[in-house]
């Protein structure tokens, strides 16, 4: 009886690896390739944008990051991320110094392994679509779903593995091709 379930598990073990096993999906694979968006639709290049005398800010959606997309491990950065996908952390009712919330704040960023973000932005009337990203340790919890924030702009999650992905903003066919774009990585898991 032994011998049988060591030669099934060997059995087994081919057959998935002949029909390619789901291999871990990067961060960085989030990120939808240019051929794949409609004209318009792209990541935005700056976080602020100069017209003639204007300067239009936000582009980056008033996240904190130096690139787009950005994938890394700041905890600054993914307690930010979790916060807009997830809310603000409740305090406690004691008043906290600035440094006692600040560590506070970033109890947000325990059990992520690491973060995504990228701003699209589609040209003919700078409407953003958000991309948050969380990953969670090896031996942390993924981040539920239905622990997502509800706010007044649109969110869709999308499971990818472990990854939570959250697309906020509705730009169209620009939105509507992030979310394939991610679906499909969801699929392949």
């Amino acid at each position: 009886m032994f011998r049988l379930l060591v030669v099934t598990a060997s059995i087994a073990s081919a057959s998935a690896m002949n029909q390619g096993a789901p291999s871990r999906v990067a961060l960085q694979d989030l990120t939808v390739p240019k051929n794949n968006l409609p004209i318009g639709c792209g990541l935005s290049p700056t976080a602020s944008v100069v017209d003639g005398d204007k300067v239009h800010g936000g582009m980056w959606a008033g996240l904190e990051i130096p690139t787009n997309p950005w994938t890394g491990t700041d905890r600054q950065i993914i307690a930010s991320i979790r916060e807009r996908m997830g809310g603000a952390p409740l305090v406690p009712d004691a008043p906290l110094s600035n440094g006692e919330r600040a560590r506070y704040r970033l109890r947000l960023a325990d059990g992520i392994e690491d973060a995504y973000a990228a701003i699209y932005t589609r040209n003919s009337d700078s409407a953003l679509v958000v991309v948050y990203a969380l990953r969670p340790a090896s031996n942390g919890e993924p981040f539920a779903a239905n622990a997502l924030r509800r706010s007044q702009h649109q969110m869709t999650a999308i499971g990818i593995g472990p990854i939570t992905a959250a697309v906020t903003g509705n730009a169209g066919a620009c939105s509507q091709s992030i979310e394939a774009h991610l679906r499909s990585l969801a699929a392949k898991q």
